[in-house]
């Protein structure tokens, strides 16, 4: 190979290159890398209702059945002072939950992922009234304030917002 035709090969190559380049940044969009399901606006949605109504409350009935339920279904993995147990369940209190759950939540995202969640070996096999139950001794346990009862429905629980 003589230099010049070395020289006209990096240009061959280098048009190709960026040609190339120049295909893919067009083609290529955020969006095309991972494609939002439909429902992501529905959630979007709600998170901001919740951001403008009011803060979750709950009864203390509500609390003390919910206290029953957790010391005989859940406290074996979550703990009896809601820090993890033994079997390796998810902290529900302190800053671990107020990561996830706390300032500006909507309520409803609490109730949906211990509706889907729990209990690990049947999600959903209570009814909406003791997850609601459950979910008002957790929020008590937290600080939050007693007042009216927690809706034990998801959509209403997405009017309301995680607020100490």
């Amino acid at each position: 190979m003589t230099i010049g035709s070395s020289s006209i090969l990096r240009r061959v190559v280098g048009v190709g290159i960026a040609a190339s380049a120049a295909v893919l940044l067009t083609a290529w969009s955020p969006a095309s890398l991972n494609p939002a399901p439909a429902t992501t606006e529905v959630s979007v949605d709600r998170i901001l209702v919740a951001q403008a109504e009011r803060s979750v409350s709950y009864s203390e009935a509500q609390a003390t059945r919910g206290k029953k339920k957790y010391e005989a279904d859940c406290a074996e993995c979550h703990g009896d002072d809601l820090k993890g147990g033994l079997l390796g369940g998810p902290v529900l209190r302190g800053p671990s939950f107020d990561e996830k759950y706390a300032d500006g939540a909507p309520a409803g995202a609490l109730f949906d992922v211990m509706v889907g969640t729990m209990p690990p070996s049947s999600p959903g096999r209570y009814a909406p009234a003791i997850y609601a139950d459950l979910m008002a001794y957790i929020l008590k346990v937290n600080g939050y304030k007693d007042g009216m009862d927690l809706p034990a429905n998801s959509d209403a629980l997405y009017e309301l917002v995680m607020q100490k």
